[in-house]
């Protein structure tokens, strides 16, 4: 039912991916020798040339926007199918693991930039836990769903 603890994880995998678009966090940034924060990367985009006296470039990341923007989708799109829980469990758990791939391309992307730039200093921030809330409220939504499959399942062998 619409009604059941999961519908409100599902929500919350939605409205997390939703203040993150909305805000557009800071979670990991690069100091150089001469350049602070000449790096920043955010949820959705990144920026370089924040120092003093440079140019700021934008650049969009394409693959982090389209994961969030999925699990959100899927998320939502998952409440509505709540007579065929079988495949509202399969959905849920797209959902969860498009959540966990988000936080896994953002790490990507900080490990590559490291890499790449060893004069730079690199720092995580605490924004980085909101894909990892996304993916906690997606797994409990998927055990709410399963216990609901078990709890019917149970009903029918009295029957």
């Amino acid at each position: 039912m619409i009604q059941r603890i999961q519908t409100v994880y599902l929500f919350a995998v939605f409205a997390i991916g939703l203040v993150l678009i909305w805000q557009d966090p800071v979670y990991a940034w690069f100091d150089g020798v001469n350049e602070p924060s000449s790096y920043v990367l955010m949820f959705w985009n990144s920026y370089v040339g924040s120092a003093p006296g440079n140019n700021v470039l934008y650049t969009a990341d394409l693959m982090t926007m389209f994961v969030s923007l999925s699990a959100m989708a899927v998320s939502i799109l998952s409440i509505f199918f709540f007579k065929n829980r079988k495949f509202q469990m399969k959905m849920v758990m797209g959902a969860t693991l498009l959540c966990v791939m988000v936080l896994v391309v953002m790490l990507a992307r900080y490990y590559i930039i490291k890499l790449g730039h060893p004069e730079f200093v690199g720092h995580l921030g605490i924004p980085l836990i909101w894909p990892g809330l996304m993916a906690i409220s997606g797994y409990m939504a998927y055990r709410g769903v399963r216990a609901d499959e078990q709890m019917v399942r149970s009903m029918d062998r009295i029957r």
